[in-house]
């Protein structure tokens, strides 16, 4: 099979996945409606280069230290539900401020280091990228072209799917706003995340 019929199959396969509502969505979704799409433009980047980390890794064959010890894949999943839960908290507590986000007053840098923290922090990214990247990767070809491709389309197809969440967040609220109800989405959005922090620390 050829590099590009690989590529060509990655492709649908990982867009459905992505553009399914996760937390890394909801993170964009929720800064796109309190910053606007251009300040959320910085969270974006961090989670991008915490996603193209975790495929990094996963494709380079580390993530086997987490699969070998699984004390260590359950301390991601425990401190990402932990760090999720107090990032739902710190939302509903600032939407009824009038706020989306606590953090609206942030620096760039301060952005761009919560969305990498919120993407290396979430598990099923982890166990998500390990059994569906090296099935992908052929022993025929040349490993690192095949890597740098496979890196490089996740960057793309995830940043794509994170500019439509925000971009719909940041729609949604001017909408809410017009209609006087500006906490609305901040709220639904602080329930999610709460719902999943409690679900990973549950299951």
């Amino acid at each position: 099979m050829s590099e590009w019929t690989l590529l060509w199959m990655f492709v649908p396969t990982f867009f459905l996945i992505s553009a399914s509502p996760g937390l890394c969505m909801m993170l964009a979704m929720s800064f796109g409606a309190s910053l606007g799409l251009r300040r959320t433009l910085w969270v974006i980047t961090g989670e991008l280069a915490g996603v193209a980390l975790i495929a990094l890794t996963a494709l380079l064959g580390y993530t086997r230290v987490l699969v070998e010890h699984p004390a260590l894949l359950q301390g991601f999943k425990y401190g990402g539900a932990l760090y999720l839960l107090w990032l739902g908290v710190m939302g509903w507590r600032a939407s009824r401020g009038g706020a989306l986000v606590p953090e609206a007053d942030r620096g760039r840098l301060a952005l761009a280091l919560r969305g990498f923290t919120v993407a290396i922090s979430n598990p099923k990214s982890w166990l998500f990228m390990m059994t569906l990247l090296p099935p992908f990767i052929s022993p025929d070809l040349d490993v690192g072209r095949q890597t740098l491709a496979f890196v490089a389309l996740i960057v793309l197809i995830e940043c794509v799917n994170l500019l439509l969440y925000a971009y719909g967040g940041q729609k949604a609220n001017r909408l809410l706003q017009g209609q006087g109800r500006g906490d609305l989405l901040g709220r639904v959005s602080s329930l999610l995340m709460m719902g999943i922090a409690l679900y990973w620390l549950l299951g």
